[in-house]
């Protein structure tokens, strides 16, 4: 199985994201996963694409050129691809991913995977998406999408299809056993 990461360029400054981040990597690889991930050198990023090397993982990266100039792209990753735009680079990775993990990251992350959730709500992917909710991180994200439910704008269907769990088995476990919600149209009509 082909996991999209998403994660931050920083490290956080608790040393237990890292440290989440590199147990991940090591119950991917004893799942026998690949790893496709943003293709940076820097923060989680790095911290994931070196452990999976390390580990003789093959790790898929996907980089803008623009932040290749900036030297920030991993070269020592099994494959490199080199795209014009970060729309480019999010199709790509969704191309080339069975499933999604976000770990902690800034307006990248999020933008990353809720763009998989909208996907997913419109029936454009079938495919799952979690939560690596390290020390409670994505909690009050959470509480949004519920304010947004209770508001009107988003259905309970679609946000209990997101998978939230701070145990990596956890998440790949629902990954195995992972039915995609119905498509907000069809809730709809049927209300």
């Amino acid at each position: 199985m082909k996991i999209a990461i998403y994660c931050g360029t920083a490290f956080g400054e608790s040393p237990i994201y890292k440290e989440k981040a590199i147990q991940m990597v090591h119950f991917l690889k004893s799942k026998e996963c690949s790893i496709v991930y943003g293709g940076s050198k820097v923060g989680l990023m790095g911290v994931i694409s070196n452990e999976a090397m390390s580990l003789g993982m093959n790790v898929y990266g996907v980089i803008t050129y623009g932040l290749a100039d900036k030297e920030l792209e991993n070269k020592n990753i099994t494959e490199l691809h080199h795209v014009e735009t970060i729309r480019e680079r999010k199709a790509l990775m969704e191309e080339k991913a069975d499933a999604f993990i976000a770990l902690p990251g800034g307006f990248g992350t999020l933008e990353e995977i809720t763009e998989i959730f909208t996907s997913i709500q419109i029936s454009d992917s079938n495919k799952p998406c979690a939560l690596l909710n390290v020390n409670g991180y994505y909690d009050k994200f959470l509480e949004f999408l519920r304010a947004c439910e209770k508001e009107g704008f988003l259905l309970k269907e679609h946000i209990d299809a997101i998978i939230v769990s701070d145990s990596i088995e956890e998440i790949y476990n629902s990954f195995k056993n992972y039915t995609p919600p119905r498509r907000k149209w069809d809730i709809l009509k049927a209300k």
